[in-house]
């Protein structure tokens, strides 16, 4: 099946599920705990979500909503506050960012097929000319990234950008014929805008984006 229309099933299955829970709640024919209805539980789902389409980035959701709702509502140890344990979340993100790090390090020599960008809390922007562009990895933590590609041209390889967003945003400037598959990229709280200006693009030319956009945001433009 087309990851498109999975993804469109499970969120439509998603969407009926949740409205039937509602409803049998407000009839009072569904008794549940009131730590159903909360952020934890949203996060929990979105990860079950997001790992049932084979976005392995979701498990960062799960963990912290499957983490929070165990300590608080279902052993109820108050006594810890979320200003004690926020520091969970940090640590979840930074170990995602360095098992991301060691899987995608560009190899010596690759720098010119590959990008490599990071943005913690600043900016960062690479123009890239390479005519046998195979892609790379770009991470913006609170800051910005901007990738100018129009001069470029993909490899014959699998052409793959890892992206990871935590309130930050990616800027993706790309020839007006690359195809752009998403299909592997998880949005949560955030968005990945397509601005191009474009009638008619190859289908031999495929850029694939992959990864998370937590509380952040993508777009793609011709300039």
């Amino acid at each position: 099946m087309d990851n498109s229309i999975k993804q469109r099933n499970w969120t439509g299955l998603v969407l009926v599920i949740l409205g039937l829970v509602f409803l049998l709640k407000n009839l009072h024919i569904l008794p549940l705990p009131s730590y159903f209805f909360t952020w934890k539980t949203l996060l929990i789902v979105i990860g079950v979500v997001g790992i049932s389409l084979g976005k392995k980035e979701a498990y960062i959701p799960l963990i912290i909503g499957a983490s929070f709702l165990v300590i608080y509502d279902i052993l109820g140890m108050s006594f810890f506050s979320f200003r004690d344990l926020w520091p969970i979340v940090l640590i979840l993100i930074g170990l995602s960012i360095l098992m991301r790090h060691r899987k995608n390090q560009v190899p010596i020599g690759e720098e010119s097929r590959q990008i490599d960008g990071m943005a913690i809390f600043s900016s960062f922007e690479k123009k890239v000319t390479s005519q046998d562009f195979i892609g790379g990895n770009a991470t913006a933590i609170f800051g910005g990234i901007d990738i100018d590609m129009k001069q470029a041209s993909l490899s014959e390889e699998s052409n793959t950008i890892d992206l990871f967003t935590l309130f930050g945003g990616a800027v993706f400037k790309i020839p007006t014929d690359w195809t752009i598959n998403i299909s592997q990229l998880t949005v949560v709280f955030g968005g990945f805008e397509d601005q191009r200006h474009t009638s008619k693009t190859d289908p031999n030319k495929v850029l694939h984006i992959k990864g998370l956009i937590l509380f952040g945001g993508g777009e793609l433009k011709n300039a």
